[in-house]
């Protein structure tokens, strides 16, 4: 039997694997993991339930999350939709007049927080937050001042609940009732690359809609684990691994910061994990850097094997690969060798059990979807939008085709405008955009969404994205660039850690550039390049300027002639999300960054 909400799909799974592990997680780096079992993650979800019901969140009730990725993000989540609440949640890394707008645009009443810094946010407005009741806090801040009333921290709010149960056992399960399918379950605000955010409703319909099929498309068994790193805040986190994994009842290990996935991938045990490209750069750039440093004969070994690999990827993976038997055969038995040599002991070292990663939230380079396929790991790239809750279309184990994002899921329609945009018909597309019906009607022309992006669908139905359809740029001769497939291309150079290409309505494309720090160091030090004040020095220095014109040079090779850069600055300063440069989600603000750097821009077109 279908549920019909996402509480009723978790109480079904916790009643149905009461003594199996639902979820682990580490306090520290290295320590033993810690287990919750399915039937202590439902006292959890319904002591934290009935607390934020004694708060006097109902029905209909908006809440917000604020926290980094941990389990008791996912408690919260699970006991306020328990409690028939609509959960509101919203990055960690936003600042605090971002986090009031979202607070207040969708008067939230209760807002729960990780630490002292995260509650720090709210403190600091209490008089611009007409609609917060109380702060909840995660973390145990020790003893509150008296003041400070409408603070609450999770440990008591448990402790009310228990005392809340006592007077009335079955109103978790009589509010669990009460929900229907096509009630909102979240509001979820998107990045805001082009303006304010806007609150995306999905309603559990829609959220339920992607659980069912995805395991036509994604099937997992009994023995796999689930790695979850990125924000919960994220929809593709949220839906692809949280509700997912519940809906599969498999164990769900936690990775709570970024300097833990390297442990967290050898030691836990995970067989999946959802990632965005800038991981996987990040993992390929270490691994390389290591290369380096090996002796010339290992080092010459590994790049025979990588060589044989991405003959034997391209050929079995790439779209519109056709060999004969025999050649294929010989790729095969190369490869085999390869292996045996290098990958089986860097898929043991890196991650001895993981089956796939699953990347989606941005583009990725072919260059680092046949590394990561070359080593052996089964990496699916998949396609989706908040206001398509999460995947659209995805690419599977058995049908993978390296360079596009997938087939439609089977509840899922797609096709292409005239001008390219894709378009998007299911039960899994969003109900509007909150308290923004103008918004809604922009994007939503009868059942189709349209996304924005534009793309391909080819002879075997699967989508290729090219680019935003804001985005494109139209040089001064009329041609039109793509600038996100350069900018992965450069991506790829172990030196570059983030590019905006220019160049709309200009005679040719320019770029701002920033560094990696630890490559570039690296570099420096090999090179007995001359520093006098560290890494601020470095990214104008001679040397350092022509490595990136090279790179540049050698990553754009296969482009056609006016999509070259002609010229580039580098920054001191990577884009962050703190200076407005970025989305929490790591995707580009490129209208910002093109108006805050515009005294940089104009000097690369000295002639206009």
């Amino acid at each position: 039997m279908i549920p019909s909400s996402l509480p009723e799909l978790f109480i079904n799974q916790a009643y149905k694997n009461a003594n199996k592990i639902a979820f682990e997680y580490r306090l520290r780096r290295n320590e033993p993991y810690r287990t919750i079992s399915w039937e202590r993650l439902h006292t959890l979800v319904f002591s934290a339930a009935y607390g934020l019901i004694e708060l006097g969140l109902g029905r209909g009730d908006k809440i917000a999350i604020i926290s980094d990725t941990r389990y008791e993000w996912a408690v919260c989540d699970l006991a306020s939709m328990c409690a028939g609440a609509i959960v509101v949640p919203i990055y960690p890394t936003l600042p605090s007049e971002s986090v009031a707008y979202i607070i207040n645009n969708s008067g939230c009443e209760i807002v729960i927080v990780e630490n002292k810094g995260q509650l720090q946010k709210i403190r600091s407005q209490w008089d611009n937050l007409p609609t917060v009741k109380y702060a909840v806090v995660i973390e145990d801040l020790g003893d509150i001042p008296e003041y400070d009333r409408k603070i609450i921290t999770f440990n008591k709010l448990k402790d009310k609940g228990k005392l809340n149960f006592s007077s009335d056992p079955y109103l978790i399960q009589k509010s669990i009732e009460n929900i229907e399918i096509n009630d909102i379950a979240t509001i979820i605000y998107t990045s805001g690359t082009t303006g304010p955010p806007k609150g995306v409703m999905l309603t559990h319909k829609n959220i339920l809609s992607v659980l069912e099929v995805l395991p036509e498309i994604l099937p997992l068994k009994p023995d796999d684990k689930f790695l979850s790193f990125l924000p919960l805040s994220h929809v593709f986190e949220r839906v692809g691994g949280l509700y997912y994994t519940i809906s599969a009842a498999i164990p769900i290990s936690f990775c709570s910061s970024i300097d833990q996935i390297a442990n967290s991938l050898r030691d836990s045990g995970a067989t999946m994990m959802l990632v965005v490209p800038r991981i996987l750069e990040k993992i390929h750039t270490k691994i390389m850097s290591q290369i380096r440093t090996l002796p010339d004969f290992r080092k010459k070994i590994f790049n025979w094997s990588i060589s044989a690999g991405v003959d034997y990827v391209r050929l079995k993976y790439r779209a519109g690969s056709k060999v004969s038997p025999f050649l294929f055969l010989l790729l095969l038995i190369k490869y085999k060798i390869a292996d045996m040599l290098v990958f089986k002991q860097l898929r043991k070292k890196l991650a001895p059990r993981l089956k796939c990663f699953i990347s989606g939230g941005a583009p990725l380079s072919n260059e680092i979807t046949e590394f990561f396929t070359v080593i052996g790991f089964n990496l699916l790239q998949g396609y989706g939008l908040t206001e398509t809750s999460a995947p659209a279309t995805v690419n599977t184990v058995k049908n993978n085709k390296i360079g596009t994002v997938g087939k439609p899921l089977p509840n899922v329609q797609i096709k292409i405008a005239s001008d390219g945009e894709i378009l998007i018909k299911g039960p899994n597309v969003f109900s509007g955009y909150y308290k923004d019906e103008n918004a809604t009607n922009e994007v939503m022309k009868g059942e189709w969404f349209y996304t924005g992006d534009v793309g391909v669908i080819d002879e075997d139905g699967f989508l290729t994205i090219t680019d935003r359809k804001k985005d494109i740029i139209v040089n001064s001769s009329g041609k039109n660039i793509a600038p996100q497939n350069i900018e992965n291309s450069i991506k790829t150079s172990h030196y570059v850690s983030n590019v905006v290409v220019i160049g709309d309505k200009r005679k040719y494309l320019s770029a701002l550039l920033t560094l990696d720090k630890s490559q570039i160091l690296e570099f420096a030090g090999n090179k007995e390049v001359h520093i006098s004040n560290g890494f601020n020095d470095l990214y104008k220095n001679p040397e350092i300027i022509k490595l990136i014109d090279e790179e540049i040079k050698s990553k754009t090779a296969g482009f056609a002639d006016y999509e070259q850069i002609r010229k580039f600055t580098i920054l001191p300063n990577d884009f962050t999300v703190e200076n407005g440069e970025i989305t929490p989600t790591l995707k580009i603000k490129r209208k910002y960054i093109q108006e805050r750097y515009k005294k940089l821009i104009d000097l690369m077109y000295p002639q206009e």
